[in-house]
């Protein structure tokens, strides 16, 4: 039978992810984020999505003609010895939208 401190490593090496939504933009922006809801905002912005299960989308685009804007996530593993991006989208177009899906 296993001992107390092998199930503590093998909890700790088998611990979820921690995914973050980036929003990079040099202008304002609206959308939605599945599960989450609407979401508005100016420049930079994260949402914590690590507490969601399965796949995530989301749409957001510019509330402007000019500017950019870009959104992924990013799902840090191994206890952030790595990482995996998803749904990495920009655009530059005037009101332009984004959509992307997290794993």
């Amino acid at each position: 039978m296993p001992r107390p401190a092998l199930w503590v490593m093998l909890g700790m090496l088998t611990a979820c992810s921690g995914k973050t939504l980036h929003v990079e933009s040099d202008t304002s922006w609206a959308g939605a984020i599945d599960r989450f809801g609407p979401v508005t905002g100016h420049g930079n912005e994260q949402f914590d999505i690590g507490g969601v299960t399965g796949q995530l989308c989301w749409r957001i685009a510019k509330t402007t003609s000019a500017g950019v804007l870009r959104v992924y996530s990013d799902d840090d593993t191994w206890f952030g010895l790595g990482s995996e991006v998803d749904g990495d989208a920009s655009t530059t177009a005037p009101s332009g939208a984004v959509e992307g899906c997290s794993q």
